[in-house]
This record gives C-alpha cells, sequence and structure tokens, in this order.
C-alpha cells in the first residue's frame, strides 16, 4: 500500500451485538487499498471485536 494514499474502504467487524432497533452493530478494524499494480487490495486489521463473529464488511470511507 501507498504511504499517504487514503483507502478505499474501510473494513469493519460485527461486534455480536444489537442496536435498540435490533440490527447489528459493526465497528471500524481497519482498512483497504488497491494494488499499486495489477488487481486486488492490500487489507490492513488493526484490531478485532472480543466477540467477533467472523463477519468483515468492506465500506467506502464516509467524507470528513
Amino acid at each position: 500500500m501507498a504511504k499517504g494514499n487514503k483507502p478505499i474502504y474501510n473494513v469493519r467487524a460485527k461486534t455480536g451485538q444489537k442496536d435498540g432497533e435490533g440490527r447489528d452493530i459493526f465497528t471500524t478494524v481497519g482498512a483497504a487499498w488497491p494494488f499499486n499494480s495489477g488487481d486486488g487490495l492490500d487489507v490492513r486489521i488493526n484490531l478485532l471485536p472480543v466477540n467477533f463473529d467472523g463477519t468483515l464488511m468492506l465500506v467506502p470511507p464516509k467524507d470528513d
């Protein structure tokens, strides 16, 4: 991954908890960048929730 480049996806993990409306709660645990050459993504995971069930999502980062 190229230093200084913004990731094209955030990596979010299912926490095993539900919100007040019964929806799964996800937390951001890493990011993903396109390969410098060729197809594919470099994925960096920084942490995983305690009750992690193996479910990850790649979602575009929100603009600040």
